[in-house]
């Protein structure tokens, strides 16, 4: 088992990083039609994490794919900083278990 999640900790990290990247972009110039796409990435996030064991980082995801829903019904200032804030915690927390798989 340790050998699995070895493999796919980098892999998963590595796309987690990439997802929450475009998230960001998205939220940050508040384009609010992608918030469907944040939605869909986020909950395939919390997926991954939830098969990798990684406890911290699922409810953040489902907090994050609640926010972009709430977005995408919307579309106000308030749930955009909502979301933002919501995805860069998640960005911290991914960062964090990336330095600590790698070091």
């Amino acid at each position: 088992m340790e050998d699995l999640y070895a493999k796919f900790l980098p892999q998963f990290v590595s796309l987690a990083r990439t997802r929450l990247a475009t998230a960001i972009a998205a939220a940050t110039q508040r384009d609010h039609a992608a918030a469907a796409a944040i939605m869909r990435e986020l909950h395939t996030l919390a997926g991954e994490a939830g098969l990798l064991g990684l406890v911290e980082v699922v409810p953040l995801a489902r907090d994050g794919e609640l926010k972009a829903k709430q977005l995408h019904l919307t579309g106000t200032e308030a749930d955009a900083e909502a979301l933002l804030a919501a995805l860069r915690e998640l960005e911290t927390t991914i960062e964090r278990i990336g330095t600590a798989r790698s070091s």
